[in-house]
């Protein structure tokens, strides 16, 4: 699979467009959920996969023996000082001895792309990476609501300057999302780049989950302020698979 649009898209592009939205606040509830489904303790050794600028290593700090893997440089220095080892390297070819970490956590779409095959590739990688027995959690939208809204168009300005513009359209056959975003900077700067993310189904999930060598533990979803449980279901805003590594 090209690096071409991944690297385009993650990047300044996407780190300046969602910044201001990826609050404290936020991170330390999802850390919350993450913590919660993967029964983390001090002692498990943890790996965050595309770790970014580290907002979940630094929320779950205290939590277990952190480690964060991300590909791009300048989102590893943003990540020096969340209290964890980072490495820079590919969540397809993992730099690790087999069954280094007790839990693994992907969130947001960070693990799957349009490739399904490069997709279970990388979900036997961080099966590899895990002892047997430890969890998997991986994050991502929840494709039964994108059905229900395939089409989507958003503009904002950012709050020192500039606008983000960002359109998108889901295809619930392929379960893969197209996402186009524009960010025009206060001093007039265009950054463009097109994602294509891949949601999976709870019965894909059943279906892929062993061909990793998991087994699918459950289907759950972030609870909101207006909707507090952790079914999932078509109104939920993304879906959580979690899994365990087969003895």
């Amino acid at each position: 699979m090209s690096r071409d649009w991944t690297d385009a898209y993650y990047g300044d592009l996407y780190l300046d467009s969602v910044a201001d939205l990826l609050t404290p606040a936020l991170s330390a509830a999802e850390a919350e959920a993450i913590s919660t489904l993967l029964e983390l303790r001090p002692s498990d050794r943890v790996l965050d996969l595309a770790c970014g600028q580290g907002r979940h290593l630094r929320a779950l700090a205290g939590r277990a023996r952190l480690t964060g893997l991300e590909r791009n440089a300048a989102y590893l220095g943003l990540a020096r000082g969340a209290g964890a080892a980072l490495v820079r390297g590919d969540l397809r070819r993992l730099p690790f001895r087999d069954g280094a970490f007790d839990a693994v956590f992907s969130w947001y779409a960070s693990l799957f792309m349009w490739d399904d095959a490069a997709n279970l590739a990388g979900l036997r990688q961080a099966a590899r990476a895990v002892r047997p027995g430890g969890r998997i959690l991986v994050h991502h939208a929840n494709p039964a609501r994108l059905a229900r809204e395939p089409e989507a168009r958003a503009e904002r300005s950012l709050p020192g300057g500039g606008r983000v513009e960002e359109t998108s359209r889901f295809d619930s056959r392929t379960g893969i999302d197209t996402c186009r975003r524009r960010l025009v900077r206060a001093d007039g700067t265009v950054l463009a780049g097109t994602a294509h993310l891949r949601y999976y189904s709870p019965g894909e999930w059943s279906a892929m989950a062993p061909r990793a060598g998991l087994r699918l533990l459950g289907i759950a979803s972030t609870p909101t302020p207006h909707r507090r449980t952790r079914r999932l279901d078509s109104d939920a805003p993304d879906l959580i698979a979690l899994a365990e590594k087969v003895e």
